[in-house]
């Protein structure tokens, strides 16, 4: 089926949509007035099925139009603001053929794109929006972003068919058929069902234009940036994407419970994309880019195949864009940046104490071990009916309780006190050398460091330092905790030490 009758059958079946709902809003009330004339005492029951019918189809055509303002994330920038970057994307719009977008907004996630408040079902166009990710602008070089901003300016553009942008238009109202019914109600969620019914129909009509649309796009991007730098930033894309999950899951976030975030956090994501542990890892998945499952109503093709297309067409650059950081587009990159990360965190993440990196890393990690420490020194507490601190643990050790201070017991119900004293032990040591660890770090002597794979490192401030002779002692059978004891005297470690939360 050619694209420019797929494309009209598309725009057919979003004007159909109304046509079925308003048909079917007009054929409820014809019957309701023809049974209150006719037979009024059937017309008042009926009238119990009319009235939340109606009520549920008018409700499902006005929360489909409807968007809250919540909704639009990001933060707004200004031609004021940032001069350098709407002049950018309106140079792009215009060799797109497209109109610029009405507002650009910085977000916090690895994407790019351009939406449109709509009415109609894409029908009629009120407000374009772009949406720029932080990510993109620190890790991508000009012409790589401006391949980017192309692609998402060409589903617009009206070179290939000028029903596309309705098309691409009415596929996002389309996903949002039904969603705002209420589930819990009969009639809203029948009228949900026949909405998703009709928008399945529609996205899968629609499927083959958009990813026409894909590929036309990419041509664009090709035709603007070049084939080497639009093929470049698509491989890139998943790079940053696994960079950015890493930042955000293993160390944006490391403290938040305590209390902290970063100082700055750009300058944090340029180190681990740039650091020697990623750089195998990253460099396989800019090679080797893996397409996610994204369902049967997908409208982008897999990604090595947009790649091999943008290659094959070996265009140049149709201007000397440069090849410098995106984020020299910028004026003062850095608050905007920081600002849409903070845009994204729940409210109170403006009231978080702000620290250096090194800091952040150290106080996540101290806190991961004082919670790997509160067992022993819960049950050397209840054994010795003493306060729970080190010293409670070492006299529960001297008092020969170490097989009191393990949770695991042997398999075999018959097993003697030394089977039990080997369980404890691989238990109680490991424990016990953080708890020891816990009190050189809050003496000054040490200090967790964690690396950009999220590995945490114990250093000391002295290169002889070395606990494991003591702890073994410890431990063992017969054993004392006399060493243990003067090496913590003689760093300076209160006798009660225990470790603050």
């Amino acid at each position: 089926m050619r694209v420019s009758l797929r494309a009209a059958i598309s725009v057919a079946l979003l004007v159909g949509f109304y046509v079925l709902a308003f048909g079917l809003i007009g054929g409820l009330l014809a019957l309701e007035t023809y049974a209150l004339i006719e037979r009024p005492f059937v017309g008042v029951k009926l009238a119990l099925f009319v009235v939340p019918a109606v009520y549920a189809l008018v409700k499902g055509l006005i929360s489909l139009e409807r968007r809250e303002r919540d909704e639009v994330p990001g933060i707004l920038v200004t031609p004021e603001e940032q001069p350098a970057l709407w002049d950018l994307v309106r140079r792009l719009a215009a060799d797109a053929g497209t109109r610029p977008p009405d507002e650009i907004r910085i977000l916090a996630a690895v994407n790019a794109g351009v939406a449109e408040d709509t009415r109609f079902l894409g029908l009629r166009v009120l407000r374009r929006r772009m949406f720029i990710g932080a990510p993109l602008l620190t890790s991508l070089t000009e012409k790589q972003l401006i391949a980017v901003l192309a692609h998402e300016l060409g589903h617009y553009a009206n070179k290939d068919t000028r029903l596309a942008g309705v098309v691409v238009s009415g596929r996002d109202a389309m996903l949002r058929a039904g969603s705002h019914m209420n589930a819990e109600q009969w009639f809203q969620r029948m009228i949900a069902k026949l909405f998703r019914g009709y928008a399945k129909l529609y996205l899968l009509v629609s499927q083959a234009i958009s990813r026409r649309q894909e590929f036309a796009a990419d041509r664009l991007a090709a035709t603007l940036a070049g084939s080497s730098a639009a093929a470049s930033a698509l491989r890139e894309l998943p790079v940053i994407d696994a960079a950015w999950d890493l930042f955000t899951n293993r160390h944006l976030t490391v403290a938040w419970e305590l209390g902290y975030l970063p100082t700055t956090f750009f300058d944090g994501f340029a180190r681990l994309r740039t650091s020697p542990e990623l750089h195998e890892e990253l460099e396989e998945i800019r090679q080797h880019p893996h397409d996610p499952d994204r369902g049967p109503y997908d409208s982008h093709p897999p990604l090595r195949d947009r790649v091999a297309a943008i290659e094959a067409l070996g265009l140049e650059p149709e201007s000397g864009w440069g090849d410098r950081p995106a984020l020299e587009l910028l004026t003062d990159p850095m608050p905007l940046l920081d600002a849409a990360v903070l845009s994204t965190l729940v409210s109170d993440a403006a009231e978080k104490a702000r620290v250096d990196w090194a800091t952040l890393g150290h106080i996540g990690a101290r806190a991961r071990v004082v919670r790997g420490t509160q067992r022993l020194l819960e049950a050397s507490a209840v054994k010795m009916n003493q306060r729970p601190s080190l010293t409670t643990v070492l006299d529960a050790l001297d008092a020969s309780h170490l097989a009191d201070l393990g949770t695991h017991r042997p398999g075999n119900s018959g097993a003697g006190a030394r089977a039990r004293r080997e369980m404890a032990r691989g238990e109680v040591l490991p424990e016990l050398s953080a708890l020891v660890a816990l009190a050189f770090s809050d003496a000054g002597l040490a200090r967790w460091e964690l690396d950009w794979l999220g590995r945490t490192t114990f250093v000391t401030s002295s290169n002889d330092f070395d606990m494991a002779e003591h702890l073994d002692a410890a431990v063992a059978d017969h054993g004392s905790t006399e060493g243990l004891r003067a090496a913590l005297a003689t760093a300076g470690v209160a006798p009660d030490y225990r470790p603050a939360h």
